[in-house]
């Protein structure tokens, strides 16, 4: 099949789609318009975070054969609804990795070294009292891990050998031997929780991780703990998080996603003294971007060439058989 009519939830911020042939119509959303009111014609979608994708939306986009996610997220695209309507879906799981890994930790050096506070005092024409910017040095601190893919395992080599703390993980598909490898102690996720000075978070939202840290899982932690989550909000009881901070129970948080993106203007974490917090932009860097953006079309040029694409995310659509 011929590739002729693709359309882009966001625009690309690279010259990647100047990979696709000069004939390919790139489409994208028209403002005063539902937003995928101008994708009837395409054959591929380049999706973002923000829509969700449904039976519903593949059952009115008639030409739709192909759709990838241009990050490593996938919960907002129903991957079974694709499959059995014969839509190919894929992601670019390598893209966000080292953005998102630098991030979260630029994320954890900050709550440690209380840089915002320290900031905003002088950023005021002030001269912050040095007691009130008392943080913590790393090295020798336990970091905790929850998910070991790829951005979880590149946090555990930066902080690990580069940082000299103690790495410990968890994560039900990867073995001892292998976390090992890793340099990370595997434990189970509650004693991951209970053992880390700085925890971050790195598991899929799903619903065995939803709101996975709440007052339960928040009373096992050390006192004075970090929280770190770069993955999904949802994996977060936010209204627990701030009575810990409020407490004392949690030292600080640093945050850059959240279960409503964006947050209402009056979202209580917006202003705790004790949060460090990011747009969801941890993978917003121009290499990671360009990266991205690169695998994406790769993976539309591949299937629109006749190959089975890299990343695919409901393999079983070659069973069900390709949208004609």
């Amino acid at each position: 099949m011929k590739l002729t009519h693709v359309w882009f939830e966001i625009p690309m911020l690279t010259d990647a789609p100047s990979l696709l042939l000069a004939d390919v119509v790139q489409l994208k959303p028209m403002p005063g318009q539902e937003p995928l009111a101008s994708a009837q014609a395409a054959q591929a979608i380049f999706a973002g975070a923000t829509i969700p994708y449904t039976g519903e939306v593949f059952d009115s986009l008639p030409n739709l054969r192909f759709i990838v996610r241009t990050g490593i997220g996938i919960d907002n695209v129903d991957a079974n609804a694709a499959a059995e309507r014969g839509i190919v879906f894929c992601n670019t799981p390598d893209g966000p990795t080292e953005s998102t890994a630098e991030h979260a930790v630029a994320l954890l050096m900050s709550v440690a070294k209380r840089i915002i506070p320290g900031h905003l005092g002088m950023a005021s024409g002030g001269w912050p009292p040095r007691s009130a910017l008392m943080g913590t040095e790393v090295q020798g601190k336990t970091l905790g891990l929850v998910g070991l893919g790829r951005i979880g395992r590149r946090v555990a080599q930066i902080c690990g050998a580069g940082l000299g703390m103690r790495v410990v993980g968890s994560d039900p598909f990867v073995s001892a031997e292998a976390a090992a490898q890793m340099g990370v102690e595997l434990l189970s996720q509650d004693d991951v929780i209970a053992q880390a000075d700085f925890l971050s978070l790195h598991a899929p939202s799903i619903p065995a991780t939803f709101k996975m840290i709440n007052r339960e899982s928040i009373e096992r932690m050390k006192t004075g703990a970090y929280l770190i989550n770069v993955a999904r909000g949802p994996l977060v009881d936010v209204d627990a998080l701030i009575e810990a901070l409020d407490s004392g129970k949690l030292a600080g948080a640093g945050l850059d996603v959240f279960d409503e993106e964006p947050p209402a203007d009056d979202y209580p974490i917006r202003f705790h003294s004790k949060v460090v917090l990011t747009p969801h932009s941890a993978s917003v860097t121009g290499d990671g971007r360009a990266r991205i953006e690169r695998m994406a079309i790769e993976r539309a040029l591949e299937f629109f060439g006749g190959q089975r694409p890299a990343d695919v995310c409901n393999p079983k659509v070659y069973e069900i058989g390709l949208r004609g």
